[in-house]
């Protein structure tokens, strides 16, 4: 079961998304002493990254990780830690510790098994992930029927990550090869949160609700569980 939040504008969504984020990671580093907030890259979550990075937290006890990477450089315009790095590791949450996904390796599959063993290194349970979805129903990089998402969706499967090689489109861009967390590494979250806008998205997001296989859909993979608890934010 998905909590709901719908907002009539972008603004009062963030205003609200940057007020709760703030008090799960304060109640974690409460409760544990530090707290983990893995972050998506793309365009809608940069403004609830750029408010939160002024607030008050106690970012020396945060960690940030990605969800997914794109298998580029990080002076790359398309890599998600560069729009991390611009947007919410700055002002207060500038020297936070950060752990990325892109390693010197060749590629996502070559360096996979450095990167799981910086996640591996990452306190569990993460405190909170927050995750997209694309008109095309994948999350993360789950892209759908993409050569490695069985192996990243399979209940047997207990690594963080995996090397995925997405079939390229519209959605996915030319930067096809990405890095990402499996369905046991996004559900090792203590909760996750689904951000994105739109009607169209909103629609999408309707029939990966309804029955049908996770291949086709993968966001179904957070929605037909009941390992973490899942909410969507959502405004036009």
């Amino acid at each position: 079961m998905v909590r709901e939040f719908f907002f009539e504008q972008r603004n009062h969504l963030f205003t609200a998304l940057v007020a709760e984020c703030h008090d799960v990671l304060s109640e974690a580093i409460s409760k544990h002493g530090h707290a983990v907030l893995l972050v998506s890259g793309g365009t809608t979550p940069a403004p609830l990254y750029e408010a939160l990075s002024k607030s008050d937290l106690n970012w020396k006890k945060i960690k940030v990780a990605l969800v997914d990477e794109r298998w580029v450089d990080g002076s790359h315009s398309a890599s998600n830690e560069a729009l991390i790095r611009r947007s919410l590791l700055i002002n207060n949450a500038r020297n936070v510790e950060f752990v990325g996904m892109k390693t010197a390796a060749a590629t996502a599959a070559a360096g996979q098994a450095e990167t799981e063993s910086r996640y591996q290194a990452l306190p569990q349970p993460f405190t909170l992930s927050i995750v997209g979805m694309g008109i095309d129903g994948h999350t993360a990089s789950l892209f759908p029927h993409a050569p490695g998402l069985a192996e990243a969706l399979s209940e047997d499967n207990k690594q963080l990550t995996a090397a995925i090689n997405a079939v390229q489109s519209e959605v996915t861009g030319p930067n096809t090869e990405r890095l990402t967390l499996t369905r046991n590494g996004l559900l090792k979250s203590e909760r996750i949160i689904i951000l994105f806008t739109g009607e169209d998205k909103l629609t999408v997001f309707g029939k990966a609700q309804q029955p049908g296989p996770v291949e086709d859909m993968p966001i179904r993979a957070l929605l037909n569980q009941e390992q973490a608890p899942v909410e969507l934010y959502w405004a036009p």
